[in-house]
């Protein structure tokens, strides 16, 4: 069993998508589209009939809420019916007087604990199947340290495959140390990894079950879509 992405040619490059359970990590610089990755991801969740479980470190609530509903008119209709949930950890820090019925406040990226408990708490619910977005890791390595970041996601991570959860988590390229990066990708079952080579933007994918190629393959940003260019078997644009 496959979680689709939602976006077709990197479902085409994953031989169908990301293995069920599976928690994969997109690794990318800003802005040449890691957030448009974990939103399709969201989106295709919700059309298989999974929920959607979104920790925010970087933005409140209101704000990703905002931007799905500009991806999918449905999704006002999808939060209305409970099947999306916000942990936020972002606007109690930054002093936002937020309230949500489907929003559970982290007062900081300091407090893991009550980031995990708070997860933890949703994803007991039995016969259902979740989808966790994770965004970001690199703010909880910033606020605390790499060592501290890993041993949290080795419990989350182990929690999510025992509770039939798929995950994707983010982490922002160029800011942290290559030992704090190896470290976070130990404890991942793939990583979608992105780049700008020049004026071209790409990803490779390492992990993630079987796929048709691990070289970098050209993509192009379309507004809030991505779209792969690359031959997967070469590697290059066809």
């Amino acid at each position: 069993m496959l979680a689709k992405t939602g976006i077709v040619r990197l479902d085409e490059l994953l031989k169908g998508g990301i293995p069920l359970k599976s928690n994969v990590l997109v690794y990318a610089p800003p802005f040449i589209g890691r957030e448009i990755i974990l939103k399709r991801f969201a989106l295709s969740g919700l059309e298989e009939g999974e929920d959607i479980i979104f920790v925010l470190t970087d933005k409140s609530f209101k704000d990703m809420s905002e931007e799905m509903k500009k991806l999918d008119e449905k999704f006002s209709e999808y939060e209305s019916q409970g099947r999306i949930r916000y942990i936020d950890v972002y606007s109690t820090g930054v002093e936002l007087q937020e309230t949500g019925e489907w929003v559970t406040f982290v007062d900081s990226p300091i407090n893991r604990e009550r980031i995990a408990s708070s997860i933890i708490q949703l994803i007991k619910e039995e016969g259902k199947r979740y989808r966790l977005v994770f965004d970001s890791l690199s703010t909880l390595i910033v606020y605390s340290d790499a060592k501290a970041v890993f041993r949290f996601l080795q419990v989350l991570s182990g929690m999510c495959k025992r509770s039939n959860v798929t995950s994707m988590f983010s982490m922002t390229r160029g800011m942290h140390e290559e030992i704090e990066v190896q470290t976070i990708k130990h404890l991942m079952d793939g990583v979608i990894e992105m780049r700008e080579e020049g004026a071209r933007f790409q990803l490779r994918v390492q992990g993630c079950g079987e796929v048709i190629s691990r070289h970098w393959i050209d993509y192009l940003l379309e507004g809030e879509e991505i779209r792969l260019t690359g031959a997967f078997r070469m590697g290059r644009v066809a």
